[in-house]
């Protein structure tokens, strides 16, 4: 069988780890795409390396952290030209609705 990718953003926060865990459980390779963007929202309460760093030294070689904003256009196609994934499970969102009002067209 070929080896399945997948390409999971927002892989560092609650719902984005879960997702990694499950298919790696299931055999998969994952790239994680993440920014932090908790800890400039929340400061270190949000911080969410702790959970990269989890998930890094849990799965070895079957975890890979890409540290990106998937806001850069560019960024995420050129990942998505290298990774050439089997599938994409999106996660990343703004963490703040606060801060979603304020800045609308950024979000």
């Amino acid at each position: 069988m070929a080896a399945r990718t997948l390409l999971v953003t927002g892989s560092s926060g609650l719902i984005g780890s879960a997702v990694t865990e499950h298919f790696i459980a299931q055999g998969w390779t994952v790239h994680g795409v993440d920014n932090n963007m908790r800890a400039q929202f929340f400061g270190p309460e949000g911080d969410t390396r702790w959970n990269q760093a989890r998930l890094a030294e849990t799965h070895g070689a079957q975890f890979r952290h890409h540290e990106l904003d998937i806001r850069d256009r560019q960024g995420v196609l050129d990942l998505m030209a290298t990774l050439r994934p089997t599938a994409i499970v999106h996660t990343a969102a703004q963490p703040s609705h606060d801060k979603a009002a304020q800045i609308p067209f950024d979000d």
